[in-house]
């Protein structure tokens, strides 16, 4: 069996978001079960390339011929589709990806179609008018709808004429996927002073960050917000810290590598995602955080999955979207309850080992490629 991934991009390029991410894990764990899994996607300069990881499947890389509304346009992307789609049994595109979408459609592969529906398109609500037929086409085409959470296509108007063919698959992790600097991890440990709180990923509309860092001007405990990641929102939410006065509780550590990463992860007693809109639709970072006994706060978007895989009083707690008075109160309750802290940080781990490994992921994964492929 031979499966090509189609998307947006690839890492290890910058600005790529939790969809890109899964596509790695894919990449990654079906190679290493010995079923061929290749790339296609968009390189971030007008240049093409193929890389091949340790041997593994290939990754073509299309020269970009320009970038809107976060989207990645590569015109000679549908020309590679049409030159490589018989190669493999299955096309599994991760979508939103307007780019993708089109491809397909000019292409018309004969290949099985597994549409990845990692979220709707809410805001570019132009942009949508532009792709949504193309959209129709796709998911009529299709032969399986993913969603990475039951809850995400419960009440989801886009693919309710289509729940026949609709299935969910978590995505898990491989904590030897992780990797931790460990020098960095001793050196944050050294300070015990306060309580290390962390935020991670982009600063974009629909994560809700500046709700958070009102919310640090309300808790009641001793603890410093460290904020992972960078974008467009960064220098409006620098300026509300100064606002608030409250620069020696929020820090701004820039987009860190990995390891970088997972040394603040372990490090910290909480992990918060205040996403406010369900463009937000399940939070791999909150995954991330449970592989490391980290409890979370994080929201009950209507319509999202990421108090699905936050469960409150489980992994962590969830508080409403848009409310900086509950984070801050959950905050507290967390930090100042040693006794709860110990159950959720104990069922934050408990959580994962059961739903969200890279083992259980792809051993689903393979599965629905049988069902559809009959191998």
């Amino acid at each position: 069996m031979k499966i090509l991934q189609l998307g947006k991009a690839f890492p290890p390029i910058k600005g790529l978001g939790g969809v890109e991410k899964v596509m790695e894990y894919f990449y990654y764990g079906l190679n290493e079960l010995g079923i061929r899994c290749d790339v296609l996607g968009a390189n971030d300069n007008f240049s093409s390339k193929i890389d091949n990881y340790s041997g593994k499947g290939l990754v073509f890389r299309e020269p970009l011929l320009f970038k809107a509304k976060s989207t990645f346009f590569s015109f000679s992307l549908i020309l590679k589709l049409w030159k490589i789609q018989n190669d493999y049994d299955v096309i599994h595109v991760h979508l939103p990806d307007p780019m993708s979408l089109i491809a397909l459609f000019i292409t018309r592969p004969k290949s099985k179609i597994v549409i990845h529906w990692h979220s709707n398109i809410l805001r570019q609500k132009y942009l949508y008018l532009l792709v949504r037929y193309f959209e129709k086409w796709l998911l009529k085409r299709s032969d399986i709808i993913l969603c990475t959470t039951p809850k995400y296509y419960a009440n989801n108007s886009t693919l309710k004429p289509f729940e026949n063919k609709i299935s969910y698959i978590v995505i898990g992790l491989n904590t030897k996927d992780m990797p931790i600097n460990n020098d960095l991890y001793e050196e944050i440990n050294q300070d015990t002073s306060t309580n290390k709180i962390i935020y991670v990923g982009r600063f974009v509309y629909y994560k809700g960050i500046e709700y958070l860092i009102n919310a640090m001007s309300l808790v009641k405990s001793n603890c410093v917000l460290y904020l992972i990641g960078s974008g467009i929102l960064e220098n409006k939410l620098r300026d509300l810290v100064k606002e608030l006065g409250i620069s020696n509780k929020v820090v701004f550590l820039g987009q860190l590598e990995d390891k970088d990463k997972f040394a603040y992860t372990k490090s910290s007693k909480i992990l918060l995602l205040p996403s406010i809109y369900k463009t937000e639709a399940y939070g791999i970072v909150q995954v991330e955080a449970m592989a490391f006994g980290v409890p979370l706060i994080s929201t009950k978007i209507e319509g999202s999955g990421v108090d699905w895989v936050n469960k409150d009083g489980v992994s962590g707690l969830t508080v409403l979207p848009e409310n900086a008075i509950q984070i801050a109160e959950a905050i507290d309750k967390l930090l100042l309850d040693r006794d709860l802290y110990n159950v959720l940080s104990k069922g934050a781990e408990t959580r994962f080992n059961s739903l969200f490994t890279a083992e259980i992921m792809i051993n689903e994964l393979v599965l629905k490629y049988k069902r559809i492929t009959n191998n």
